[in-house]
Formats: structure tokens, C-alpha cells, sequence
């Protein structure tokens, strides 16, 4: 058997390694404090984000589109990014306001008597408003109808992209804060000892499980779809010798793909199965009896993580377009950095929902 031979590297590809590596430690660097912090620091931080993206998305075609669609397309995508967070609060409110008005006092219904506003105990599911949906499906067309600028692929284009980044941001903000809900208001896991000793009840005000442990789940996704770009990139920079999909991506190797494949497995393993087994588990779920849904996340996150590079990338052929962005040297734009990371998320999301309910697709999120 002939021993695979390695690709010339060249200085380019050299200093391009150098800048990704570059611009991944500074990423990490804002990234990392801001979903271990959670609260505030991990909203303001993915607002952000959220909005250098949305920038890309408007301007990655090269044309030029008019102010209201730019005005439109931020207030669009922000609203189903925090839609469930302002639904869930508006409902408690609600909720506390006739709880005082059963209660006959006065005093507590303009108080709003029992309410908390809270970003991280209600995120049980993925909810986009259908009626923004509805609204943003309707005023795209009818831009494009009305206007001179926009033709029917840019208003699937927006439709498309909205959805997926709004979407996408949200889920990465269930991966952070489904430990929350599950532990504070499951009463299966609130009245159970699950880590370190504690119901779920404690664990909420517990500092080390509100900024660590907390955190681990959305590290893991993140390690597992990170861990498989650098080094889909690595292996296909070296041994790539068999495209992947030229349409797509034409520098995308079959051997990238495995080695990336490979090693994000690996590290997902490192990371989630000692957590699970020295009884600091990513939740409540995905304990020691139930080691092999950690097992099945490890292998599924780095093949989500292909399925958002590539999808993305399907995008940028279609418009014939190198990068979304030029913000991250090295990286192209955010899009191009956190594009694996929104399906990775996005994928996990869906199938720990599933994981809660016993795989009954028909049963309410728990």
C-alpha cells in the first residue's frame, strides 16, 4: 500500500494558515468569556455578530438595494432572532398582571406582581412568529414587485437568508440556555440530583453551574463544527487530491471533508464523554446511562457543520461571490466564519429536543 503523498505547500497558503489561525485565536478570545458569562454579555455579544451578518447579506451581491430594504432586513431579522424572548416575557407579564387582578390588588397589577424578566429560563424550543414570517414573505415581494432593483432571486435570496440567520442566532442561544430551562422548570430534573449533588432548583442560583456549566453544551457544538473547518481545511491543504463537489466549493477535497469529519468527532468525544461521566453532564439528558447520545451528537455536529459550509458556499456560487465579508483577514466575513456553526446548532437543536421528548415527533417541546 503507497503512502499518500502530501501537497506542495505553497507561501499563499502558508500565510493564509497563519491569518486564520490569527483571526480564530481573537475569536475565541471575544467568544468564549461571552457564552461562558451568558446573561446580558452573550446577547450583546451575538447582537453584534448578528449584525455585521446581516450587513454581509445585504451587501454580498454587489448590487445596490434601497434604504427601506436595508431598514426592513435588520428589523426582520433581529425580531425572529428574539422573538421567543420577548414572547415568553410578554406571556409571564401577562400571566402576573391576571394573577393580580384575581388577587384584587391594585398595587400588584401595575407592578406586575411575580414577573422576572429573564433571557436564559425559556428557551425550549425554536419559535419564529409565523406572522413575521407571513410579513417578511409579503413585503419582499412586494418590494420586488414595485421596485426596479430587486428581481425574483434576490427576493428569494432575503426570504431564504432571513430565516436561516434568524434562525440560526436563535438556536445558538438554545444550545446556551436549554440547560437553564430544562434544570428550572422540567420538574423530572428540577426535583432530581443531577450535578454536583444539587436539584436542579439550586443549581440555578449555583455560580459554578450558571457560568460553567452551563456553558458547556454550546462549547461542545461549537468545538465539534470549529474543529472540523480548521481541519477539513488542514487535511485538504495536504492529501487533497478528489473534489468534493466542484459546483459548490471547488476547492473542497474528499479528503478534507474525512479528516475534518474525523477530528471533530474526536474532539467532541474529548470534551462531552469525560463531562458526562465525572457527573458534570450537558444535560440532564445526556447523563452516563445515556452516554450514546453524546456519542451520536459527536459524530452528526461535524457533518452539520459540512451541511452549513456547503449550503452557504451553494449561495456564493450563485451569485459568484469569493466571500460574504473581508472583516476577518484570512476568514472571508462572519458569515463565512459562523455559516458551520448555524447548522451545527441548528441540527443539535432539533435532535436534543427530539432526544427530550423520546424521539415522539408529535409531542410538545418539553
Amino acid at each position: 500500500m503507497s503512502k499518500p503523498e502530501m501537497n506542495e505547500i505553497t507561501p499563499q497558503a502558508k500565510a493564509s494558515f497563519r491569518n486564520r489561525v490569527i483571526v480564530a485565536i481573537i475569536m475565541v478570545a471575544i467568544i468564549v468569556p461571552a457564552f461562558v458569562l451568558g446573561g446580558w454579555v452573550f446577547f450583546i455579544i451575538a447582537g453584534i455578530f448578528l449584525g455585521l451578518a446581516i450587513y454581509e447579506m445585504i451587501t454580498a451581491t454587489g448590487k445596490k438595494y434601497p434604504w427601506y430594504l436595508w431598514v426592513f432586513t435588520y428589523i426582520i431579522v433581529y425580531s425572529f432572532t428574539y422573538w421567543f424572548v420577548i414572547k415568553s416575557n410578554l406571556s409571564a407579564y401577562m400571566a402576573s398582571k391576571q394573577s393580580a387582578i384575581n388577587d384584587s390588588s391594585s398595587s400588584a397589577f401595575f407592578s406586575g406582581s411575580g414577573f422576572h424578566f429573564s433571557l436564559e429560563e425559556n428557551f425550549f424550543s425554536l419559535d419564529i412568529s409565523v406572522y413575521g414570517i407571513a410579513v417578511a414573505i409579503g413585503i419582499y415581494f412586494l418590494m420586488g414587485i414595485c421596485g426596479h432593483t430587486l428581481t425574483f432571486d434576490d427576493v428569494s435570496y432575503f426570504i431564504t437568508f432571513s430565516i436561516i440567520l434568524g434562525l440560526g442566532f436563535q438556536a445558538a442561544f438554545f444550545c446556551r440556555y436549554y440547560p437553564f430551562y430544562l434544570y428550572g422548570h422540567n420538574p423530572i430534573f428540577a426535583e432530581n440530583k443531577i450535578i454536583m449533588g444539587l436539584t436542579g432548583d439550586q443549581l440555578m442560583t449555583n455560580s459554578i453551574f450558571k457560568y460553567a456549566v452551563s456553558g458547556e453544551l454550546l462549547a461542545f457544538v461549537i468545538i465539534g463544527a470549529t474543529m472540523n473547518d480548521t481541519f477539513a481545511y488542514v487535511f485538504g491543504s495536504l492529501f487533497g487530491k478528489h473534489k468534493l463537489n466542484e459546483k459548490v466549493s471547488p476547492h473542497k477535497t474528499w479528503e478534507g471533508f474525512f479528516g475534518g469529519w474525523l477530528i471533530g468527532t474526536l474532539s467532541c468525544l474529548a470534551f462531552g464523554l469525560p463531562l458526562t461521566f465525572f457527573g458534570f453532564p450537558m444535560l440532564p439528558t445526556l447523563t452516563a446511562s445515556s452516554w450514546y447520545w453524546v456519542v451520536l451528537l459527536s459524530i452528526v455536529i461535524p457533518l452539520l457543520g459540512n451541511l452549513g459550509d456547503l449550503s452557504f458556499s451553494f449561495i456564493k456560487r450563485h451569485y459568484n461571490i469569493k466571500d460574504y465579508g473581508t472583516i476577518l483577514q484570512g476568514h472571508g466575513g462572519i458569515i463565512d466564519r459562523v455559516g458551520s456553526d448555524i447548522f451545527a446548532c441548528l441540527g443539535t437543536t432539533v435532535i436534543l429536543i427530539l432526544i427530550t421528548n423520546g424521539w415522539n415527533l408529535l409531542a410538545y417541546p418539553a
